[in-house]
C-alpha cells in the first residue's frame, strides 16, 4: 500500500511538473520575465509589514533565492514546484546576477487542496551558499532550514536558511523543507549565452552577466544599504 501511494506521489508531482518543467523549451525571453518577476516579487516582500524582520535582515544574507511562482497540490498524494533565480552578496554588499534553480519535493499523507505564492530563500551561512554551488542538494537534510520570523518583535533562532512566503489557496502554508533543489543549467545557459557556465561563475568569479537583471540587482542593492 505504501509503495503504491509514493507512485502515486510521484506520479502526482510529474503531472504538476509537466507544464513547468517539460513543457515547451524555454527561451530567453521567458528568463527575463522571470527575472522581472522576481524582481516585483521582491518589491512586495519589502512593502509587507509582515516581512519586518525579512527587511532588516536582507543586508546579512549570503544569498537570496526568489521564486515568483511557487505550486502546490495535493489530494492524499502531493507536490510542490519553484522556479527561482539566485543571487549572491559579497562581503562589500554587491548582488551577483541570477542563477536559475528549480525546487521540487512530493510527499505522501492526508493533503487536500491546492496552494500557489511566492517565496523567497534567504541564506545566512557561508555553508548554506555553498550547497547552491552543488548540481542539486535537499533542503533540511544537507542545510538546515526554518520558517522565517514575521512581526517586528520576531527572533530567529539560527539556520542555515530562512523560508519566507505569501501564500494564496487551500493549503494553510508553503512548506519547503524536504524539497530538493537543482541547478538549472539550461536556463543559465540560454540566459547567459554560454555553454559552460556554472552557478560558481555566476555567483561567485561573476565572469559573467545580463543587464536584463540590472533592475534587480539594484533592488536588492538599495535595500542592503
Amino acid at each position: 500500500m505504501k509503495r503504491t501511494l509514493v507512485s502515486l506521489a510521484v506520479l502526482f508531482l510529474f503531472s504538476l511538473s509537466s507544464a513547468v518543467v517539460f513543457g515547451q523549451e524555454t527561451t530567453a525571453q521567458d528568463l527575463a520575465v522571470r527575472v522581472d518577476k522576481a524582481r516585483v516579487t521582491f518589491d512586495e516582500f519589502q512593502q509587507d509589514p509582515r516581512m519586518t524582520w525579512f527587511r532588516k535582515n536582507v543586508r546579512y544574507a549570503k544569498g537570496l533565492l526568489i521564486m515568483p511562482n511557487f505550486v502546490k497540490g495535493g489530494f492524499f498524494v502531493g507536490g510542490s514546484i519553484g522556479k527561482g533565480v539566485l543571487m549572491a552578496q559579497d562581503k562589500d554588499g554587491q548582488w551577483s546576477h541570477p542563477a536559475f534553480y528549480d525546487v521540487v519535493s512530493g510527499s505522501v499523507g492526508l493533503q487536500f487542496g491546492v496552494g500557489a505564492g511566492e517565496v523567497i530563500l534567504m541564506i545566512m551561512t557561508d555553508t548554506g551558499l555553498r550547497r547552491f554551488l552543488r548540481d542539486k542538494f535537499q533542503l533540511g537534510a544537507d542545510a538546515s532550514i526554518g520558517v522565517g520570523p514575521d512581526g517586528v518583535g520576531a527572533k530567529a533562532e539560527i539556520f542555515d536558511i530562512f523560508s519566507f512566503a505569501r501564500v494564496k489557496g487551500l493549503f494553510a502554508g508553503l512548506s519547503v523543507e524536504g524539497g530538493g533543489v537543482v541547478v538549472n543549467r539550461d536556463d543559465n545557459r540560454t540566459y547567459y549565452g554560454t555553454v559552460d557556465v556554472t552557478p560558481r561563475d555566476i555567483l561567485l568569479r561573476r565572469s559573467v552577466g545580463n543587464k536584463q537583471a540590472d533592475p534587480l540587482v539594484q533592488a536588492l542593492t538599495k535595500a542592503s544599504r
